[in-house]
């Protein structure tokens, strides 16, 4: 079986020969030293999932993580941040970037190697492809999202919150469950914070459909347009 192949953007040498030594037996790995290598790298090798530091020279993690977003031939590889800084407001920014997930330093490689296996993971086979909710269209064969005929790029964890909050439409999903069903093996490892990092992300992205999601407090979040927020 193929190996999947994982691109190491890191500058520090003894995280990248960690890395590099744990992750080996597992995926083949590609490294970097820096973003503007990263993203040539990425762009001609086109790995499977992308784990990027923060603190780079020559292009920081941030503005490598937005370049390859915005790219199309990159835009849907899963990126995982590592990184010294661990306050919420670093988070949150990664994550708006378009980051997967956010890992501060020093991690636990067991935890990493959890989130790693998690965003590898391929999608289940699904006898109804397309979510429809009024002018919401979710489509999980291509993980396309079409509201009032406008294409959104999400983050594959904003897809699947989306996506399970329209299937679950005037309904609670706790977000015990929202962990459970979007991060897989790795809900123990994630702090319930992040879902309401990636709820703002995904309100800041869909404007127009912001009201529609709905925060339930001390619960989790609800999908009904038209109901007047909770929280």
């Amino acid at each position: 079986m193929k190996k999947a192949k994982i691109l190491i953007i890191e500058d520090n040498p003894n995280t990248k020969r960690f890395l590099t030594a744990m992750l080996g037996g597992e995926f083949e790995i590609i490294s970097a030293e820096n973003g503007i290598l990263g993203i040539e790298v990425a762009r001609n090798q086109l790995p499977d999932l992308i784990v990027l530091d923060v603190a780079l020279p020559v292009l920081s993690g941030w503005d490598a993580c937005s370049l390859l977003k915005r790219d199309q031939r990159t835009k849907k590889i899963p990126i995982i941040f590592l990184s010294s800084r661990n306050a919420r407001s670093e988070t949150s920014l990664g994550l708006s970037l378009g980051a997967d997930d956010y890992l501060p330093k020093p991690f636990d490689y067991k935890e990493l190697l959890a989130r790693i296996r998690a965003r590898l993971s391929k999608p289940e086979k699904e006898p109804n492809p397309a979510v429809t909710v009024g002018d919401l269209i979710i489509d999980p064969a291509s993980r396309e999202v079409l509201y009032q005929g406008k294409k959104t790029h999400l983050t594959l964890t904003e897809f699947d919150i989306l996506r399970l909050l329209a299937e679950r439409k005037g309904n609670v999903v706790s977000r015990e469950e929202i962990l459970r069903i979007v991060w897989k093996e790795d809900s123990t490892h994630t702090n319930d914070r992040t879902i309401d990092v990636h709820i703002r992300a995904l309100r800041k992205k869909m404007p127009n459909l912001s009201t529609s999601i709905h925060s339930i407090y001390g619960v989790g979040y609800k999908f009904d347009p038209g109901t007047p927020d909770v929280a």
